[in-house]
């Protein structure tokens, strides 16, 4: 005999768990939402007919409704929270067949620990480094405009140059992205341009993994980090005790807008919305200038570094004459930058001109397309230059000198920035 109170117990759970109000329910069967109510209250029963247009409306069998057994095995699925977990997995495995194919990884499962080793038989007392890095706030724009690769490529690049700027070599990079239900193509490529990345500074792609909360984010959001392991002889670590007086800085270019820096652009595109869709030249919008991706810096510094030419490198961390880029100098040293010899790219020329920053404080605001910078002898200045200049655009931009005249500083200027070409 069928239990009355149950059903209807049944009727009235199902019935709120699809958002339906019981005059929904009502309009849909034909009847009064009184009958519902009656069901719901164990005081009736709804006919075969009522109860196979309840399954229909509500997305639930006949037997759900009216089986004891088939309501004890009722349960909560990732699909009830909006997730396909049967297709972002294989979304998963596609991605870890971009994965680094190399005899040194021995385990990395998109979900798990990785399992890596490191050749360090040629050093005498190997180091090892790790750093998690994050977009920073123009990761906001990038989602909204869709510069997904190149906020990926920032990322990845930006977390290696951290490792090299302790002369420590990036040899591992594992990606991850936490999302809600994101494009699935979108995350493909997202995953090749770490490997990309990776291939380009023969470092080891260790797979993306995709953490879908579609309880926590819109479909259209997402959050990335990247870690990066490297590894050094200890001997060889860049501490800046080598640094000398006289020592050349070379600026390695850099492109798009350092994420700690964003924050003053989203302040002018906030004065001037039109910014956006701006051009600075003919061919060039200022977006497409201003989120591209940054390069790491590994094949210039590994070669200076095995040539024994490198003294320290720096990575401009947000502005160029920021102390916090200048990490490392010995006392009694500091940096001195010739502003007339820092090269303005169009970026910063554009930015210059909307007239919101002065002209005395814009490079304490900017890297000025400098992301990474050498210091090196005088004597090998020009070969370290070539050497760079056959992956990158370099410059001279200023020496190492005594702060006999600067006590307490570790960075300082001469010269203007020549802002016309």
């Amino acid at each position: 005999m069928l239990d009355k109170e149950k059903i209807g117990r049944r009727i009235a759970f199902f019935r709120k768990e699809r958002g339906v109000t019981q005059k929904e329910l009502a309009d849909f069967l034909h009847i009064s939402y009184q009958a519902v109510s009656k069901w719901e209250s164990g005081k009736s029963l709804p006919t075969v007919e009522m109860l196979h247009g309840i399954s229909k409306l509500l997305h639930v069998t006949v037997d759900a409704l009216l089986n004891e057994e088939e309501w004890k095995d009722r349960r909560i699925t990732y699909r009830d929270s909006g997730l396909d977990s049967e297709r972002l997995h294989a979304l998963k495995r596609e991605i870890q067949k971009l994965n680094t194919v190399d005899d040194n990884i021995l385990y990395a499962d998109y979900a798990d620990t990785c399992l890596f080793q490191i050749d360090t038989s040629q050093m005498k007392e190997p180091v090892y480094s790790c750093i998690t890095c994050v977009p920073g706030s123009k990761e906001k724009l990038a989602k909204e405009y869709r510069y997904n690769q190149e906020i990926c490529a920032d990322t990845a690049a930006g977390a290696m140059n951290y490792t090299l700027q302790h002369g420590m070599k990036p040899v591992m990079l594992k990606a991850m992205i936490v999302c809600g239900n994101y494009n699935q193509e979108q995350l493909y490529l997202m995953a090749q341009t770490f490997r990309k990345v990776c291939d380009k500074n023969k470092v080891l792609f260790t797979g993306m993994e995709i953490s879908a909360q579609p309880v926590n984010y819109n479909a259209e959001e997402y959050e990335l980090s990247v870690t990066v392991v490297g590894v050094q002889d200890k001997e060889k670590i860049l501490t800046g005790s080598r640094l000398r007086e006289g020592d050349v800085l070379i600026g390695i270019k850099a492109e798009g807008i350092n994420g700690t820096t964003f924050p003053f652009v989203k302040i002018m595109l906030n004065k001037k919305p039109e910014l956006c869709h701006a051009l600075i030249d003919e061919n060039r919008f200022f977006l497409d200038e201003l989120m591209k991706a940054n390069q790491a810096a590994t094949r210039e510094i590994m070669a200076l570094q095995e040539k024994g030419y490198l003294h320290k490198a720096f990575r401009i961390h947000n502005a160029l004459l920021k102390e916090k880029s200048w990490q490392g100098i010995p006392e009694g040293l500091g940096v001195c930058i010739d502003l007339s010899s820092v090269p303005v790219m169009p970026l910063y020329q554009f930015l210059f001109a909307q007239d919101m920053i002065g002209e005395n404080v814009f490079a304490y605001h900017f890297d000025m397309g400098i992301g990474m910078v050498a210091a090196v002898p005088e004597k090998y200045a020009e070969e370290a230059m070539e050497i760079i200049g056959q992956f990158s655009m370099c410059w001279r931009i200023g020496r190492i000198e005594a702060n006999y005249n600067h006590k307490g500083e570790k960075v300082w200027s001469r010269g203007r920035i020549l802002w016309q070409e």
